[in-house]
């Protein structure tokens, strides 16, 4: 039966009868956007014209009456007008909406036409039963997988399917179609034979049932092996039909290779595990929960197989004369174009270029991964490695011997800094049942791709045993001569490097190790956490020649590893280094293959940068006094230089604080005394410290309220005592306190009295102190007024520090949080930590806005000015971490910091990134993009030599290495001596 003819629609005549009630604005102008896409780049045109309006409304034209609902489809509501600099206003229309807007609304109408035509093609239609194949017999079959939809008879469909034999063809039964297999029907599969061509003396498969795996589903065929001359093995004869054995002696299972790329390939983009992926293949074979032959484990050895025989024909090991046999360490990987190889996309004469051998510089970053463990299931002798280091995991007889050597080695030295993650959980990581607690790696930070020979298992933390190896492997496998490494801990794990080396092998070192210049630094987000020595001497931001490489690409390269640790952790220790070896180099792959594009960018970003940071130097420094440009720029060079010079970067200015005041204050208390010129009116008490005692008795009250309001209606009678004896002691010093402020504002007695206050019946943490910043407009408060506006001035600054210090635990506590909790008992407890700091952090908040009002209502009476441009009103939304906010997705360059960072520092622990970025950005006369523009170059010509180079290796054709082009010379004027990309 044929489904009626549907009715032709007029688009625009029916939307605008739809929207005929609408008025038109007078004389619209519209918009009209012009595309040009070519190879390169999309460009766009755009145009105005103001048509003439006609009265007419179009009617809806149809050639047959059909109902469609149009009422999803609505005009877009006109742009606001905007005005012109000369006063007039231009009302922009924007394009009404087409049907074709809205596709689903319009398949919707559709629904039932396509139900029709799935029922279609479960019956036979109108197809003609005559078998189009010999003409004569009636056709009964038919092939799903095939494009031709007619049926065939018997014959005819086992000829056809000869060069197709693993689809599963229907026959139809007089009621329906029902499955059947080609087997059945007759096929044999002969191999190494053509079509046409049987074998004189075929060998008979196993049993006549052949398993094969394929994308359709498991099906098991009648196949025939070649036994005439010819001497090809069954295995070689199954290679040359695509199919992939799972046994090379009587083989009776096989894989097609396009299901082990296709699952090859799923495995790169969504994680699947084998598992998941052989019971979908079930399933297709049938979904009725019939009997389908088991073969999951051979499939699981056979992708292994596969991924290993795929990695040596990428790497070109099937043209060279020795084989496999013969390839070398780390010679599987795929290297990364734009970074610095020798010998093979770098100058004959770049190490004779002594000005620009920054451009020649290695980025590497250690780093570790504790998710990628694996529980203690069989060992190396049952499940061997087949890649024996050739390619990212370094060889394993060689890393576990140089581990047990270790063992002899003096106890890694304590820390110096800060009780940073990687040091502390050190011995505490892994378990029990685990024989590897992650793994650790050092890759290229500018790229963000896995080094050769550069990953290996942890068994206990990130000892420094363990990092040791992985790092002078790689350095050993390819390093120039200048090397730039990053880790979280290279404040501490740095420091006797040195010494530890001379006590390894020399082949582990290596012999250029003693030869390299290598920078140490630390990640920038990780560098939060260090003490305020390691923030400037383990900053990239102070570092030249770095450009604005962060070093936390580790980070970047372990979210598209995670999720496959589900599959790995319960893999046999070869398998999982050969499965991870297969993503790591598929993550290289993709990073090459996308490496023009990123680099272009990078790189017109850089240009366009360049000029305004250009720009806001040279303006910055013709805001400042010459003599200071100059000195500072001398000071900057000279510590660039020869780090031991002084630095620039560290505070001078003493900072302000609540403690300092109070040592000011009681310093002219003793020197009043000894001038016996004190005028005290209480013998033990001075003015200062009366004031000091009652912003104590401030804060005790402010901690009792919050603890008195914590308390809830189930709270234990411990709980309430506690509570009610912090009150009553607190009472008791308050009325000590208001005897000494009797005699320092004696207004303040009749004040309390005519409020009528009932001491008694009010709890302590609610009494007024009576403060002179709280009566400043009913008492003389002039003498006193000065001693409380400075103590509440650097009560300010250390309100600021408190709350600087909580946002930073807050930021550390989230990253942490979101790195290593897991499971409800572990998030209960972090969300519990993360609620404390983040009270905390708020009421530091609160403690400045108070002070800040006392320090306006004592700036009227004493006069104050200025001050308030240092301490400004805080508001919610500057209340908010280095990296949180609007500007949290900006990089380090780009975000803008809250005010409260660029305050004066109350102590020396509390010098952040944040302040280093800001004298950073205040360098002058230095250019932090030229650098990236010149490097950015220099980078996609290494990538292209390497490339071309590279390619021809793997065509197994001898190449001459040609050196990439020179990197144009820097802008005139323009310092290339900092922040080099």
């Amino acid at each position: 039966m044929r489904r009626p003819k549907r009715a032709l629609i007029d688009v625009d005549s029916l939307l605008d009868s739809v929207h005929s009630t609408r008025p038109s604005p007078s004389a619209p102008t519209h918009r009209h956007t012009e595309f040009v896409i070519t190879a390169s780049r999309l460009s766009a045109a755009r145009s105005y014209h103001t048509p003439q309006l006609e009265a007419s409304n179009p009617s809806l034209s149809c050639a047959n009456d059909v109902d469609i609902d149009t009422s999803g489809l609505y005009m877009i509501e006109p742009e606001e007008p905007e005005p012109e600099e000369d006063g007039t206003t231009i009302r922009l229309i924007s394009r009404r909406r087409t049907i074709g807007d809205n596709p689903l609304l319009v398949w919707s109408t559709e629904i039932d036409s396509f139900v029709e035509e799935f029922l279609r093609l479960e019956g036979r239609g109108d197809v003609d039963m005559t078998c189009p194949g010999c003409g004569i017999a009636e056709g009964t079959f038919r092939c799903p997988q095939c494009f031709d939809t007619r049926l065939l008879c018997q014959e005819c469909l086992v000829e056809r399917h000869v060069v197709n034999p693993f689809h599963i063809v229907e026959r139809w039964n007089g009621l329906f179609f029902e499955r059947q297999t080609l087997r059945t029907l007759g096929l044999r599969v002969q191999l190494n034979h053509l079509h046409r061509d049987p074998c004189p003396r075929a060998d008979t498969a196993f049993n006549e049932a052949f398993v094969v795996i394929t994308s359709h589903g498991i099906f098991t065929i009648n196949l025939d092996f070649c036994n005439c001359t010819q001497g090809v093995s069954k295995s070689a004869q199954l290679l040359r039909a695509r199919l992939f054995p799972a046994t090379t002696v009587e083989p009776r299972t096989a894989a097609t290779f396009e299901v082990l790329r296709l699952f090859q390939l799923l495995t790169f983009g969504s994680k699947v595990s084998g598992y998941e992926f052989y019971q979908s293949l079930v399933r297709l074979s049938s979904n009725l929960g019939e009997n389908v032959p088991e073969r999951y484990t051979a499939f699981m050895r056979i992708v292994r197989e596969w991924r290993h025989i795929r990695l040596l024909k990428r790497s070109a090991r099937g043209h060279d004369p020795t084989g496999v046999a013969g390839t070398k360490e780390g010679e599987c990987a795929v290297l990364c174009p734009a970074c610095p190889h020798p010998g093979k996309n770098l100058p004959s004469n770049w190490q004779a270029d002594n000005g620009k051998q920054w451009i020649y510089s290695l980025f590497v970053a250690i780093d570790a991964n504790f998710r990628l463990k694996r529980l203690a299931a069989s060992n190396n002798t049952r499940d061997p490695g087949l890649n024996r280091g050739f390619a990212y995991f370094v060889d394993e007889k060689k890393y576990k011997a140089f581990l047990d050597a270790s063992g002899n080695l003096p106890p890694e030295e304590p820390s110096t800094c800060n009780n940073y993650d990687a040091v502390k959980l050190a011995s505490v990581r892994g378990g029990k049942g685990m024989t590897a607690s992650g793994v650790g790696t050092i890759e290229c930070s500018r790229h963000d791709m896995k080094r050769p020979l550069s990953v290996g298992d942890l068994q206990l933390g990130e000892r420094y045993c363990n990092m040791d190896y992985l790092y002078f492997s790689s350095l050993r496998n390819h390093s120039p001569n200048i090397v730039v490494t990053s880790y979280d801990i290279a404040c501490q794990w740095a420091r006797n490097l040195q010494a530890r080396a001379a006590s390894y092998p020399e082949e582990l070192v290596g012999p250029r190790f003693s030869q390299l210049s290598i920078k140490y630094l630390v990640p920038k987000f990780h560098l939060y956490a260090h003490r305020n020595e390691c923030q400037i001497n383990y900053s990239f931001n102070l570092t030249p020649n770095v450009g604005r490489t962060d070093g936390e690409s580790p980070e970047r390269g372990w979210a598209a590893m995670n999720p496959v640790a589900s599959s790995t952790k319960e893999m046999g220790p070869g398998s999982r280094r050969d499965t991870l070896d297969d993503h790591f180099g598929d993550y290289n792959w993709r990073k090459v293959i996308n490496l023009h594009v990123s680099l272009l960018r990078k790189a017109q970003e850089a240009l366009k940068m360049r000029s305004e940071h250009v720009k806001a130097f040279k303006d910055f420094s013709e805001g400042l006094p010459k003599e200071s440009v100059t000195g500072f720029s001398k000071l900057v060079w000279a510590w660039e230089t020869n780090p031991d010079m002084t630095n620039p970067y560290e505070p001078t200015i003493q900072a302000v604080s609540q403690a300092k005041i109070r040592l000011e204050l009681a310093e002219e208390d003793a020197a009043a005394v000894e001038r016996e010129a004190t005028g005290g009116i209480h013998n033990s008490v001075s003015p200062s410290v009366f004031i000091a005692q009652g912003l104590d008795l401030q804060d005790q009250q402010v901690r009792l309220q919050t603890d008195a309001n914590a308390l809830s209606n189930n709270a234990t009678d411990h709980q309430r005592t506690q509570i009610i004896e912090r009150r009553n002691r607190l009472h008791r010093r308050i009325f000590a306190w208001r005897g000494v402020q009797d005699l320092y504002m004696p207004g303040v007695t009749s004040l309390r009295h005519n409020e009528a206050e009932a001491d008694i019946q009010i709890n302590a943490e609610c009494l007024k102190l009576h403060l002179p910043s709280e009566v400043t407009n009913r008492l003389p408060i002039v003498p006193l007024a000065d001693y409380e506006w400075r103590l509440r001035y650097g009560q300010a600054f250390d309100s600021l520090g408190d709350l600087r210090r909580n946002l930073l635990v807050l930021s550390s506590m989230y990253q942490s949080k979101d790195r290593y909790s897991r499971g409800q008992h572990h998030n209960t407890r972090s969300v519990m930590l993360v609620k404390n700091v983040q009270a905390r952090a708020n009421a530091a908040a609160t403690k400045y806005r108070k002070c800040r009002i006392a320090l306006q209502a004592l700036g009227t009476v004493l006069g104050k000015s200025g001050w308030d441009q240092v301490l400004r009103p805080l508001m919610d939304a500057d209340v908010r971490g280095l990296r949180d906010g609007e500007d949290a997705s900006q990089s380090e360059g780009r975000r803008t910091l809250s005010w409260i960072w660029a305050t004066e520092r109350t102590n020396e622990a509390e010098m952040t990134e944040g302040m280093n970025e800001e004298l950073n950005g205040a360098k002058p006369e230095q250019e932090p993009n030229d650098g990236k523009k010149n490097a950015s170059s220099c980078q996609r010509k290494c990538a292209v030599s390497f490339s071309s180079t590279n390619g021809r290796r793997r065509n197994g054709r001898s190449a001459h290495w040609q050196p990439p082009m020179r990197v144009p010379a820097p802008t005139p004027g323009v310092r290339n001596t900092h922040d080099k990309h």
